[in-house]
């Protein structure tokens, strides 16, 4: 017991002085000061993004009986929340985006839900693929950087989420639109300028 508490001891140790030696050779290396830029969202705003998604589900779903049997989608991308799916009723549609709204964390609610009736487990099939042929492509696409964004298929309809410039956004979305059975491509973006 006591060899292993002096193991941790020894790696905790270890890993204080590698990360306290960061900042001194980093200002070594550059002769400027770095510059913060929104290009992507941290780790920690990524966990929150996951977790806000679970939340605002749940609260959707509990918001009312019929939004319990709903097919309600929450995505969110550094706090801006998208929300896809079906509802039985626009009153339902309101008030899934106003428990979106509550949430605290959130920037930005973006209601894209249909009212209508649920989509089925073959059409759900069909976006997952559709979802990965639009992401395989944008990956594949030369010059483009996409490790940002988000692609979301709801009844074929395409959602870009991310933080991008602009110009790759007009590139990006033009991408999606090409591929066989989208029908639509609807962009959720943060523009870097």
């Amino acid at each position: 017991m006591k060899q292993r508490s002096n193991y941790a001891l020894l790696v905790t140790l270890s890993c204080s002085l590698a990360v306290g030696g960061c900042a001194s050779t980093l200002n070594k290396v550059t002769d400027r000061p770095f510059q913060e830029t929104k290009a992507e969202p941290t780790i920690g705003t990524s966990v929150d993004d996951a977790k806000m998604e679970i939340l605002i589900g749940v609260n959707i779903k509990k918001a009312h009986p019929q939004l319990e049997s709903a097919h309600v989608n929450v995505h969110s991308h550094n706090r801006l929340v998208l929300l896809t799916g079906e509802v039985p009723t626009e009153e339902m549609k309101t008030l899934a985006g106003d428990t979106a709204r509550k949430y605290q964390g959130a920037r930005d609610v973006f209601n894209e839900l249909q009212v209508r009736n649920n989509t089925t487990v073959l059409a759900r099939t069909s976006d997952s693929w559709l979802t990965t042929k639009v992401t395989t492509r944008l990956v594949a696409e030369k010059g483009l950087n996409t490790r940002g964004v988000d692609v979301v298929v709801e009844d074929s309809v395409v959602y870009l989420m991310g933080t991008v410039s602009h110009r790759d956004s007009n590139r990006i979305a033009a991408i999606a639109s090409r591929i066989g059975g989208v029908q639509r491509v609807v962009k959720v973006f943060e523009y870097l300028d």
